[in-house]
This record gives structure tokens, sequence and C-alpha cells, in this order.
């Protein structure tokens, strides 16, 4: 529902790209946009939903009907599979998941195992290997210096940091100097940043916090919409994929209306 990549997303399902894995610790309207694009064999989650607004529907019927792998964890046994890649470790430990069933669900990448020194049982997650992470934030230098501003409030860096690669889109491309003379608020270094691309509004329907909110209206009618398999064929195409580009789709979608609808202000 925060900062997702959505311009980036409408994109690829609108190209020839298929077969995909997609790992999100907690997924939203991208991931559905993805699995009703019928371009995902697999999803690695926590959880994928519209929090508030209810449950992602194209996800939950691609789930419940089997059209997709669902590989399950909670939060926090994902963090640590992406955090034992990031550091390159066989795993990383944790108390999360003891007493549950999810590790039977996954045997080879959570394990229980016991500290011989201590006795104590861990669950052992082993590494989750990232190919491509996307992200969104609010500026980047040319360089790839990357600022969520005025803080990362969510788990992307985990993705970043165990990514192979990383593409960042922003809101705004930002001079080299507003980083070098305040180092500390770059969230993401240009070491870590493999691409930048310039997307203006460029998570909307989801929000860009503190710059815009979600657009409420538009998951009140995609859900809708989703209810019956024409209607929601004809929003997909008038509203998500014939727009030619960023532009076009905030035009389909109340344009300036919307804009200033979602915009935040500060008092």
């Amino acid at each position: 529902m925060n900062s997702a990549p959505m311009g980036f997303v409408r994109e690829l399902v609108r190209s020839d790209v298929r077969d995909l894995t997609v790992v999100s610790i907690v997924g939203s309207m991208a991931v559905d946009w993805l699995v009703a694009s019928g371009k995902v064999n697999k999803v690695v989650t926590g959880l994928v939903s519209f929090e508030g607004f209810g449950l992602a529907p194209n996800f939950r019927r691609a789930a419940e009907a089997g059209d997709i792998e669902v590989e399950e964890y909670s939060e926090h046994l994902l963090i640590c599979r992406l955090q034992a890649a990031a550091h390159r470790l066989p795993f990383v430990p944790t108390k999360a998941g003891i007493g549950t069933d999810v590790l039977a669900l996954h045997p080879d990448t959570t394990r229980l195992e016991t500290d011989r020194v201590t006795g104590e049982a861990y669950v052992a997650c082993t590494p989750l290997p990232i190919d491509v992470a996307v992200v969104h934030a609010h500026a980047a230098d040319a360089d790839g210096n990357t600022r969520v501003d005025p803080k990362l409030i969510w788990m992307d860096s985990d993705l970043v940091r165990a990514a192979d690669a990383t593409v960042v889109t922003v809101e705004a491309v930002a001079p080299r100097s507003s980083f070098t003379d305040a180092p500390a608020r770059t969230t993401y270094p240009s070491f870590v940043i493999d691409a930048v691309v310039h997307a203006p509004w460029g998570a909307y329907p989801t929000s860009n916090y503190p710059s815009y909110t979600h657009h409420e209206d538009f998951f009140e009618e995609y859900l809708s919409a989703s209810r019956e398999r024409d209607r929601f064929a004809r929003f997909w195409d008038d509203r998500i994929t014939a727009p030619n580009d960023q532009a076009d789709f905030l035009e389909a979608n109340g344009g300036a209306a919307t804009i200033l609808a979602i915009t935040r202000r500060t008092t």
C-alpha cells in the first residue's frame, strides 16, 4: 500500500515477460497486477492483501485455483532468509516460527535446529537469492544515491541488500550535492543501485508517504470490477494497460482531480 513501484510494474504487465517468481515480504496491488497479467509462476511472501480494503482478488483466485505456487512464511522468517542472502551466510537464526506449522511447509529453507553449546532451539533460515529488486523512493542522483524521505518506513532495504541488482524508481532526480551535503540522509548508497528511473507519481495508486496517499477510489473500483470477469477485463484495459505512459495512466484515472485529492498537504 505504500511506495510500491507501480509505474515499473505497470510497464512489466504490458511487456512480454513471463514465468516470474515474485518475492514480496508484504504484497498488495503490485503483486495482484502481476498475477492478473498471467506473468507469475510463484509468489514468495508473508502476506498479500489490500489491508483495510480486503484481500487481493486476483492473487486469491490464482492461489485457490492452484494457478500459481505460493511459498508462504511469516514476515520475520522471510526477512531472515533475505538477511542470510545479503550477508552471504548459510543461515540466519531466529526464534520466530518455533511451535508453528510454518516450518513443516519448507523444511529445506527453515530448519529447526539446536545450539550445541546452550541447548536452545532456533530456526535456521537459509538464503533467499534475489535476481533483481525493484523499489520506489523519493529522490536519487545520477550516480544512484537514493533517499527515502524522511526515512525508510518499510522493509525494502532487506530486498535491496539481498539482490544481485537493484532498480530504483524515483519521484525526482536530485543534484549530487543534495546527497554529499547530507550523507546521513542517504537510504541506499550508489554501490547497491544499478539503475535509476525517473517516475513521478510512480507509486500511484499506492501511497508515497509523506508526499501523497493511496487512491481509495481506485482500490474500491478495482475490487468492485474484479467480481465479474468481463467487467474486470474492461477495467484492466481502460484503466491500467491501455494508457501509453504514466501521464496517460494518471489521466485515465482522474487526472488533475486525482492528483489534488491524493496529495498530502503540510500545515
